[in-house]
Protein backbone atom coordinates (compact mmCIF):
# COMPACT_ATOMS: atom_id res chain seq x y z
CA UNK A 1 0.00 0.00 0.00
CA UNK A 2 1.21 3.09 -1.04
CA UNK A 3 1.13 6.59 1.44
CA UNK A 4 0.81 10.17 0.11
CA UNK A 5 3.29 10.72 3.20
CA UNK A 6 5.72 8.90 6.06
CA UNK A 7 3.62 10.61 8.33
CA UNK A 8 0.23 8.71 7.45
CA UNK A 9 2.02 5.79 7.18
CA UNK A 10 3.12 6.30 10.71
CA UNK A 11 -0.28 7.32 11.97
CA UNK A 12 -2.12 4.13 10.09
CA UNK A 13 0.51 1.58 11.77
CA UNK A 14 0.08 3.45 15.05
CA UNK A 15 -3.83 3.04 14.89
CA UNK A 16 -3.53 -0.61 13.90
CA UNK A 17 -1.48 -0.90 16.95
CA UNK A 18 -3.65 1.15 19.51
CA UNK A 19 -6.63 -0.50 18.43
CA UNK A 20 -5.37 -4.07 19.41
CA UNK A 21 -4.36 -2.71 22.53
CA UNK A 22 -8.08 -1.74 23.70
CA UNK A 23 -9.02 -4.94 25.20
CA UNK A 24 -5.34 -5.69 27.04
CA UNK A 25 -6.73 -4.07 30.31
CA UNK A 26 -10.33 -6.62 29.80
CA UNK A 27 -7.65 -9.28 29.85
CA UNK A 28 -6.11 -7.87 32.91
CA UNK A 29 -9.15 -8.68 35.00
CA UNK A 30 -10.29 -11.53 33.42
CA UNK A 31 -7.00 -12.84 34.77
CA UNK A 32 -7.67 -12.66 38.59
CA UNK A 33 -3.67 -12.39 39.21
CA UNK A 34 -2.45 -10.42 41.62
CA UNK A 35 -0.45 -7.77 40.40
CA UNK A 36 3.60 -9.49 40.93
CA UNK A 37 2.05 -12.66 38.88
CA UNK A 38 0.26 -10.62 36.09
CA UNK A 39 3.77 -8.67 35.63
CA UNK A 40 5.45 -12.23 35.43
CA UNK A 41 3.73 -13.67 33.03
CA UNK A 42 2.85 -10.76 31.04
CA UNK A 43 6.48 -9.51 30.90
CA UNK A 44 8.32 -12.71 30.12
CA UNK A 45 5.48 -13.68 27.18
CA UNK A 46 5.54 -10.48 25.63
CA UNK A 47 9.41 -10.69 25.84
CA UNK A 48 9.88 -13.68 24.13
CA UNK A 49 7.49 -12.57 21.27
CA UNK A 50 8.88 -9.29 20.52
CA UNK A 51 13.00 -10.93 20.80
CA UNK A 52 11.98 -13.89 18.59
CA UNK A 53 10.56 -11.21 15.98
CA UNK A 54 13.59 -8.64 16.26
CA UNK A 55 15.62 -12.34 15.61
CA UNK A 56 13.81 -12.84 12.18
CA UNK A 57 14.57 -9.55 10.48
CA UNK A 58 18.28 -8.99 9.01
CA UNK A 59 17.99 -5.29 9.45
CA UNK A 60 17.34 -5.93 13.63
CA UNK A 61 19.74 -8.73 13.98
CA UNK A 62 22.12 -6.73 12.16
CA UNK A 63 21.94 -3.35 15.00
CA UNK A 64 21.25 -6.66 17.94
CA UNK A 65 24.29 -5.23 19.88
CA UNK A 66 22.90 -1.77 19.82
CA UNK A 67 20.53 -3.09 22.30
CA UNK A 68 22.65 -3.02 25.06
CA UNK A 69 24.19 -0.07 24.41
CA UNK A 70 23.88 3.06 26.87
CA UNK A 71 20.78 4.28 25.21
CA UNK A 72 19.32 0.83 24.37
CA UNK A 73 19.35 0.09 28.21
CA UNK A 74 18.04 3.28 28.89
CA UNK A 75 14.98 2.40 26.92
CA UNK A 76 14.43 -0.96 28.28
CA UNK A 77 14.63 0.31 31.78
CA UNK A 78 11.93 2.73 30.67
CA UNK A 79 9.58 0.49 29.32
CA UNK A 80 9.86 -1.44 31.85
CA UNK A 81 9.28 1.06 34.09
CA UNK A 82 6.11 2.03 32.88
CA UNK A 83 5.15 -1.53 32.41
CA UNK A 84 4.94 -1.89 36.42
CA UNK A 85 3.42 1.64 36.76
CA UNK A 86 0.75 0.60 34.21
CA UNK A 87 -0.13 -2.84 35.96
CA UNK A 88 0.63 -1.65 39.74
CA UNK A 89 -2.42 1.09 38.88
CA UNK A 90 -4.68 -1.74 37.18
CA UNK A 91 -4.79 -3.63 39.82
CA UNK A 92 -5.57 -1.31 42.20
CA UNK A 93 -8.13 1.36 41.02
CA UNK A 94 -10.37 1.61 37.89
CA UNK A 95 -9.75 0.91 34.50
CA UNK A 96 -11.28 3.93 33.77
CA UNK A 97 -9.32 6.19 36.18
CA UNK A 98 -5.74 5.04 34.83
CA UNK A 99 -6.35 5.05 31.22
CA UNK A 100 -7.29 8.44 31.28
CA UNK A 101 -4.72 9.85 33.34
CA UNK A 102 -2.16 8.04 30.59
CA UNK A 103 -4.23 10.21 28.13
CA UNK A 104 -2.19 13.11 29.70
CA UNK A 105 0.60 11.20 27.54
CA UNK A 106 0.56 13.16 24.15
CA UNK A 107 1.73 16.01 26.63
CA UNK A 108 4.57 14.48 27.79
CA UNK A 109 5.68 13.38 24.48
CA UNK A 110 5.45 16.75 22.95
CA UNK A 111 7.55 17.85 25.60
CA UNK A 112 10.34 15.59 25.49
CA UNK A 113 10.29 15.91 21.26
CA UNK A 114 10.93 19.41 22.17
CA UNK A 115 13.92 19.13 24.66
CA UNK A 116 15.75 15.64 22.90
CA UNK A 117 14.57 15.91 19.41
CA UNK A 118 14.10 20.07 19.12
CA UNK A 119 11.29 19.09 17.02
CA UNK A 120 9.03 22.45 17.57
CA UNK A 121 5.33 21.46 18.92
CA UNK A 122 2.79 22.20 16.24
CA UNK A 123 -0.29 24.07 17.18
CA UNK A 124 -2.89 21.38 16.43
CA UNK A 125 -0.46 18.79 18.92
CA UNK A 126 -0.92 21.37 21.59
CA UNK A 127 -4.42 22.44 21.51
CA UNK A 128 -5.11 18.19 21.48
CA UNK A 129 -3.29 17.95 24.45
CA UNK A 130 -4.31 20.13 26.26
CA UNK A 131 -7.90 19.60 25.61
CA UNK A 132 -7.03 15.92 26.66
CA UNK A 133 -5.92 17.48 29.85
CA UNK A 134 -8.96 19.49 30.74
CA UNK A 135 -10.83 15.57 30.12
CA UNK A 136 -8.54 14.06 32.53
CA UNK A 137 -9.08 16.44 35.29
CA UNK A 138 -12.94 15.71 35.07
CA UNK A 139 -12.25 12.10 35.02
CA UNK A 140 -10.53 12.46 38.59
CA UNK A 141 -12.42 15.01 40.09
CA UNK A 142 -14.74 12.48 41.39
CA UNK A 143 -14.06 8.91 42.03
CA UNK A 144 -17.15 7.41 43.89
CA UNK A 145 -19.82 5.63 42.00
CA UNK A 146 -17.48 3.40 40.61
CA UNK A 147 -19.12 -0.21 40.55
CA UNK A 148 -17.23 -3.41 40.60
CA UNK A 149 -13.71 -1.58 40.93
CA UNK A 150 -10.68 -2.41 42.97
CA UNK A 151 -11.20 -0.39 45.84
CA UNK A 152 -7.65 1.22 46.12
CA UNK A 153 -6.40 4.28 46.59
CA UNK A 154 -7.46 7.63 44.08
CA UNK A 155 -3.89 9.21 44.90
CA UNK A 156 -1.59 6.15 44.31
CA UNK A 157 -3.86 5.46 40.67
CA UNK A 158 -3.88 8.70 39.74
CA UNK A 159 0.06 8.96 40.10
CA UNK A 160 0.59 5.33 38.68
CA UNK A 161 -1.41 6.51 35.58
CA UNK A 162 0.30 9.83 35.16
CA UNK A 163 3.84 8.14 35.46
CA UNK A 164 3.11 5.70 33.10
CA UNK A 165 2.62 8.56 31.03
CA UNK A 166 5.09 9.73 30.98
CA UNK A 167 7.36 6.93 30.66
CA UNK A 168 5.22 6.00 27.41
CA UNK A 169 5.77 9.61 26.15
CA UNK A 170 10.31 9.21 26.73
CA UNK A 171 9.75 5.66 25.63
CA UNK A 172 8.71 6.68 22.31
CA UNK A 173 10.79 10.07 21.59
CA UNK A 174 13.99 7.92 22.17
CA UNK A 175 13.21 5.20 20.04
CA UNK A 176 12.39 8.13 17.75
CA UNK A 177 15.57 9.37 18.00
CA UNK A 178 17.41 6.49 17.78
CA UNK A 179 16.36 4.62 14.64
CA UNK A 180 18.59 2.13 14.25
CA UNK A 181 18.21 0.83 17.56
CA UNK A 182 16.13 -2.28 16.97
CA UNK A 183 12.69 -1.30 18.65
CA UNK A 184 11.17 -4.93 18.70
CA UNK A 185 14.37 -5.79 20.55
CA UNK A 186 14.58 -3.17 22.94
CA UNK A 187 11.03 -3.48 24.16
CA UNK A 188 11.00 -7.34 24.34
CA UNK A 189 14.12 -6.95 26.79
CA UNK A 190 11.71 -4.34 28.74
CA UNK A 191 9.17 -6.90 28.73
CA UNK A 192 11.79 -9.38 30.53
CA UNK A 193 12.66 -7.41 32.78
CA UNK A 194 9.73 -6.22 34.01
CA UNK A 195 9.05 -10.24 34.13
CA UNK A 196 11.72 -10.64 36.64
CA UNK A 197 10.60 -7.81 38.42
CA UNK A 198 7.32 -9.82 38.90
CA UNK A 199 9.46 -12.70 39.89
CA UNK A 200 11.16 -10.72 42.99
CA UNK A 201 8.25 -10.59 44.48
CA UNK A 202 6.09 -12.99 43.60
CA UNK A 203 4.78 -16.26 45.88
CA UNK A 204 5.74 -19.29 43.80
CA UNK A 205 3.02 -21.10 44.82
CA UNK A 206 0.52 -18.35 43.50
CA UNK A 207 2.40 -18.33 40.15
CA UNK A 208 -0.32 -20.81 38.27
CA UNK A 209 -3.59 -19.35 40.09
CA UNK A 210 -5.88 -17.02 38.05
CA UNK A 211 -6.75 -17.70 34.27
CA UNK A 212 -3.85 -18.87 32.25
CA UNK A 213 -5.61 -18.40 28.91
CA UNK A 214 -6.78 -14.96 29.45
CA UNK A 215 -3.08 -13.54 30.73
CA UNK A 216 -2.02 -15.94 27.61
CA UNK A 217 -4.14 -13.74 25.28
CA UNK A 218 -2.63 -10.50 27.04
CA UNK A 219 1.29 -11.60 27.00
CA UNK A 220 1.17 -13.82 23.61
CA UNK A 221 -0.92 -11.63 21.21
CA UNK A 222 -1.82 -8.10 22.13
CA UNK A 223 1.03 -6.97 23.86
CA UNK A 224 3.95 -7.65 21.50
CA UNK A 225 1.90 -7.17 18.24
CA UNK A 226 0.41 -3.90 19.39
CA UNK A 227 3.82 -2.53 20.83
CA UNK A 228 5.57 -3.67 17.99
CA UNK A 229 3.05 -1.51 16.04
CA UNK A 230 3.48 1.27 18.20
CA UNK A 231 7.26 1.06 18.25
CA UNK A 232 7.19 1.01 14.46
CA UNK A 233 5.49 3.66 13.84
CA UNK A 234 8.07 5.76 15.51
CA UNK A 235 9.90 5.84 12.44
CA UNK A 236 7.63 7.56 10.33
CA UNK A 237 5.54 9.81 12.86
CA UNK A 238 6.27 12.12 15.48
CA UNK A 239 6.02 10.86 19.34
CA UNK A 240 3.09 12.68 19.80
CA UNK A 241 0.71 11.57 17.42
CA UNK A 242 1.61 7.80 18.59
CA UNK A 243 0.14 8.94 22.23
CA UNK A 244 -2.64 10.81 20.63
CA UNK A 245 -3.52 7.30 18.88
CA UNK A 246 -3.24 5.69 22.05
CA UNK A 247 -5.96 7.26 23.74
CA UNK A 248 -8.16 4.85 21.49
CA UNK A 249 -6.58 2.56 24.83
CA UNK A 250 -8.38 5.27 26.93
CA UNK A 251 -11.50 5.57 25.16
CA UNK A 252 -12.37 1.68 24.28
CA UNK A 253 -10.60 0.12 27.62
CA UNK A 254 -13.14 1.08 29.69
CA UNK A 255 -15.70 0.41 28.15
CA UNK A 256 -14.83 -3.48 26.98
CA UNK A 257 -14.55 -3.62 30.90
CA UNK A 258 -18.11 -2.39 31.31
CA UNK A 259 -19.59 -4.35 28.85
CA UNK A 260 -17.66 -7.59 30.16
CA UNK A 261 -17.30 -6.95 33.95
CA UNK A 262 -20.07 -4.47 35.07
CA UNK A 263 -17.00 -1.92 35.98
CA UNK A 264 -18.98 1.21 35.52
CA UNK A 265 -17.29 4.50 35.27
CA UNK A 266 -19.14 7.10 36.75
CA UNK A 267 -20.46 10.53 34.72
CA UNK A 268 -17.58 12.59 35.07
CA UNK A 269 -15.48 9.57 33.16
CA UNK A 270 -17.64 9.22 30.69
CA UNK A 271 -17.84 13.42 30.06
CA UNK A 272 -14.06 13.50 30.07
CA UNK A 273 -13.81 10.38 27.88
CA UNK A 274 -16.28 12.25 25.55
CA UNK A 275 -14.13 15.22 25.48
CA UNK A 276 -10.99 13.03 24.64
CA UNK A 277 -12.92 11.50 21.77
CA UNK A 278 -14.18 14.60 20.45
CA UNK A 279 -10.55 16.24 20.62
CA UNK A 280 -8.98 13.24 18.80
CA UNK A 281 -11.54 13.06 16.28
CA UNK A 282 -10.82 17.04 15.38
CA UNK A 283 -7.26 16.94 15.63
CA UNK A 284 -6.97 14.09 13.19
CA UNK A 285 -9.31 15.47 10.57
CA UNK A 286 -7.25 18.89 10.72
CA UNK A 287 -4.33 16.84 10.74
CA UNK A 288 -5.60 15.44 7.52
CA UNK A 289 -6.66 18.61 5.73
CA UNK A 290 -3.00 20.03 6.38
CA UNK A 291 -1.51 17.44 4.47
CA UNK A 292 -3.97 18.12 1.51
CA UNK A 293 -2.92 21.66 1.51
Amino acid sequence: MKFKSKNTKGILIAFLGALLLTPDTLFMRLSEMNVWTMLFWRGFQMGVILIAMTLCIKEYRDNFFLIFKKTGVLIILIQASGSVFFTLGIVNSSVALILFCIATGPLFAAFFSLIILKEKIKKPTTYASLFSLIGIIIVVTDPSKVTNAPDGSLIFGTICGLLTAITLGLYFVLLRANPKIPAFGTTGFGAITTGFVGLLFIDLDQILIGNFFAISISGLIILPFSFAALAYATRYTYASNISLLMLLETIFGPVWVWLFLKETPNIQMITGGIIVIITLAIYFIALKAGERN
